[in-house]
């Protein structure tokens, strides 16, 4: 990855240089937005609240995703349009059997690099998945070994949902202070039945471009094929 720019440069224009000037990014996610709409609802007087504050943005409902394996992004040196479909078919036998599992929505954080997180309690099952994934497609294993939450005690991988964004100009202070009655918010739980490959896609004028849905993998669990062993 390139060198991170200072925070007070805001969280997009980070992204710009991260991205590569804005390349789409491949990546294995969860799109909660788009699949748990419902879920969100308690949640409408902050996002309305975090729309009044100068410098944050707040992106909409279907944007709302858990990426649990970013792959790279789409540049002759990284990735190729054409290499996505190998990634899915190299993939896809071990994330069968990925085990569902309910995911408890919940936790509302400011992060330093300038964004509101929701927390994502998956019980193992993104890690489980990440492992999966890394075994089935070199590309995955790729980015598992330089996955910043990779350890020598193992995976440390914990899910968020991105709620909004803070530029430069953003106050952290009000940003706070909004958040403060929601940071233990427990939202229930969904249960998410397939694992997904998408293309993510920002501009510089719409940073929400779209989240197109390559590939939906079933999660049919252990006993798919007769199990497995690690």
């Amino acid at each position: 990855m390139p060198m991170t720019l200072p925070q007070q440069t805001g969280y997009w224009a980070r992204w710009e240089q991260q991205s590569f000037g804005w390349k789409a990014a491949v990546e294995f996610l969860h799109p909660f937005g788009r699949d748990h709409a419902d879920a969100f609802a308690r949640l409408d007087p902050l996002f309305e609240a975090l729309r009044a504050l100068p410098g944050v943005e707040v992106p909409p409902l279907e944007w709302l995703h858990a990426t649990w394996l970013h792959l790279g992004f789409l540049r002759a040196e990284d990735i190729m349009w054409s290499h996505v479909e190998t990634y899915y078919v190299s993939a896809a036998p071990r994330l069968r059997r990925v085990e569902v599992r309910p995911i408890r929505l919940g936790g509302i954080a400011l992060t330093e690099d300038g964004r509101v997180t929701l927390g994502v309690q998956d019980a193992g099952l993104f890690r489980d998945a990440r492992k999966q994934a890394s075994i089935g497609a070199t590309k995955a294993r790729e980015a598992l070994r330089d996955d910043p939450a990779m350890t020598p005690e193992g995976d440390t991988f914990v899910g968020t949902i991105d709620l909004a964004y803070l530029d430069g100009s953003a106050s952290e202070g009000a940003v706070a202070q909004a958040i403060e009655a929601y940071r233990d918010i427990d939202l229930g739980e969904v249960t998410p039945t397939h694992l997904m490959l998408a293309r993510v896609s920002t501009l510089p004028e719409h940073h929400y471009e779209s989240i197109d849905i390559v590939a939906e993998i079933p999660m049919l669990g252990a006993a798919h094929r007769g199990g497995y062993h690690n």
